[in-house]
């Protein structure tokens, strides 16, 4: 039985089966979490952070907060095109400034 494979097939093969070693060994971290967010009528820049380590239950969750101002660390971890850390911000109607127990005109309950 004769092979006669190129120098330059046997190398391409040989990264491609790397490139997918190392995608198999990236672990990648996914974060459950609320986000309380800023008011609806604030403007300007915003980011969120994780505020909270909530005890681990089968699954990471976190508290997210959304804080005024640019991110101190921007951008995403990435292994090979892939990212490490996904974050999932589960998030409920905005803050409309008034405390939780007053009530608009009207509203009954």
């Amino acid at each position: 039985m004769k092979t006669t494979r190129s120098r330059g097939t046997l190398l391409a093969r040989l990264e491609r089966l790397e490139s997918r070693t190392l995608a198999a060994h990236a672990k990648i971290t996914v974060r459950f979490g609320h986000l309380r967010q800023l008011p609806g009528d604030y403007k300007g820049e915003r980011h969120v952070v994780v505020t909270k380590e909530l005890p681990e239950k089968g699954e990471n969750w976190v508290e997210f907060e959304e804080v005024p101002g640019p991110d101190t660390h921007p951008g995403p971890a990435f292994i090979h095109g892939l990212p490490v850390d996904i974050d999932v911000h589960f998030v409920g109607p905005r803050p409309c400034g008034r405390s939780s127990d007053q009530r608009p005109a009207g509203a009954t309950g």
